[in-house]
């Protein structure tokens, strides 16, 4: 069913058809991954009234059609989301960041039925208070000091679903399910973290920018640690090292997962990935990385539109062939050209199939590297355990620049040139 209308709306709207495999594997998983339901509506249009007090409204960056960033709209009095089911809760955003998956929907048109309705409110990482609960389904009981017991006045962050609802991140508002948030440790304003002699703060707007890149990043390695293989002193390529994925991932992998660290980025942001943890810094303007990476264990691949076919060719030597694994972070491209998103659909999905059925065969399992495809997941008790590694001064986060709510339109064209270091922030 997903492959049919998405090829269907390839051409009734003129997609690429590898942007039309890609938007049919999103709804695939949208539909088995994130029990979609029919998603509640969002009324833009609605204006106040004696029933609609400010008490009942909020702000919102939302639109209406696919297309650029022009499409974007600040609405300020957008009904406030209610809370439906148990479990849900009401949290005031105080800070929500910009992800190139919220770009990339925006631009390229999906089936609207279920996967991505308009008018929709773009956004998945956000941090805040709550400030209403409805009957959490975790026991109080049973709660410990890092169990995800949520009450009003907490300091929370998440990461809401991708696909399947009109309401997202930049609002003043928004509900999420308990199971995808979590707790910050509590403190006066801010959560403090001791760093060597130095005591810094991690503001709202840096707890906002964590939860998906971090989450993309540690579903991604847990594939590598799933049969209980060791990670230490392996090497690792990490693709776009300067990007929000990137500048996790290599933190992560360094000081959690103590490996070996390549990654590709520009010459001018060599010394600062370096500071982060990379060992080795490619310029990709200048160099061809396979001319340099050789029997790696692991290449992690958030531009598989790009390096997949030269990671993979059957010369090619970037990685193992008995023990390598290869993390296909589901994306495409960061630009727009003859008007069509870039993407590696069929490449993908054969390569998938390929290495899959290889390894069911036990002496062919030996020969060829291990594929695997990551679409990211809300998880609050891992979103719990990143916030952990922050609190402990192991991983940082990394801010480019922030805008407030109102320059939502900037802030994503600021993004989707492409050239950020680390993540953009919106503050509400």
């Amino acid at each position: 069913l997903g492959f049919t209308m998405a090829i269907a709306h390839h051409q009734k709207r003129r997609m690429s058809l590898n942007a039309t495999v890609v938007a049919a594997l999103f709804g695939i998983a949208a539909v088995l991954g994130f029990n979609v339901v029919s998603p509640p509506p969002l009324d833009l249009t609605r204006s106040p009234s004696s029933d609609l007090n400010d008490d009942k409204t909020m702000k919102a960056i939302a639109y209406r059609e696919h297309g650029n960033a022009s499409v974007l709209q600040l609405y300020e009095t957008v009904p406030r989301p209610k809370l439906l089911r148990d479990g849900e809760v009401l949290i005031r955003v105080m800070a929500s960041s910009l992800n190139p998956c919220d770009f990339k929907l925006r631009r390229t048109p999906l089936p609207s039925l279920f996967w991505m309705p308009l008018p929709k409110i773009p956004g998945e990482d956000i941090a805040g208070i709550v400030v209403e609960v409805r009957n959490s389904r975790v026991s109080s009981s049973t709660s410990s000091p890092n169990n995800n017991v949520f009450r009003v006045g907490d300091r929370v962050a998440a990461m809401m679903p991708i696909l399947g609802s009109r309401f997202g991140a930049h609002a003043e508002y928004a509900v999420v399910h308990e199971s995808m948030i979590a707790k910050l440790p509590p403190t006066d304003d801010m959560l403090v973290i001791d760093e060597g002699d130095q005591t810094r703060t991690i503001s709202f707007v840096e707890a906002a920018s964590l939860p998906l890149v971090s989450l993309t990043t540690i579903q991604a390695f847990s594939k590598l640690t799933q049969q209980g293989s060791r990670t230490e002193g392996k090497k690792i390529l990490i693709h776009a090292g300067a990007g929000g994925v990137g500048t996790f991932a290599i933190q992560y992998a360094k000081k959690v997962l103590h490996m070996y660290v390549a990654t590709t980025a520009s010459n001018e942001k060599a010394h600062f990935l370096k500071q982060l943890g990379a060992d080795l810094v490619i310029d990709y303007r200048t160099t061809d990385f396979q001319s340099i990476i050789q029997d790696y264990d692991v290449v992690f691949d958030t531009m598989s539109w790009a390096y997949e076919y030269q990671t993979l060719a059957s010369r090619s030597r970037v990685l193992k062939s008995n023990g390598g694994h290869y993390l296909n972070i589901l994306s495409s491209d960061w630009g727009l050209t003859d008007g069509k998103e870039k993407a590696n659909g069929f490449l993908m999905v054969r390569n998938f199939l390929y290495y899959k059925l290889c390894h069911l065969v036990p002496w062919w399992r030996e020969t060829v590297p291990s594929y695997d495809i990551v679409v990211v997941k809300p998880n609050g008790k891992q979103l719990k355990k990143v916030l952990d590694l922050v609190h402990d001064g192991t991983i940082r986060p990394i801010i480019d620049r922030t805008f407030p709510l109102k320059d939502a339109v900037s802030a994503y064209q600021y993004l989707e040139n492409g050239h950020a270091s680390g993540k953009v922030v919106l503050e509400h």
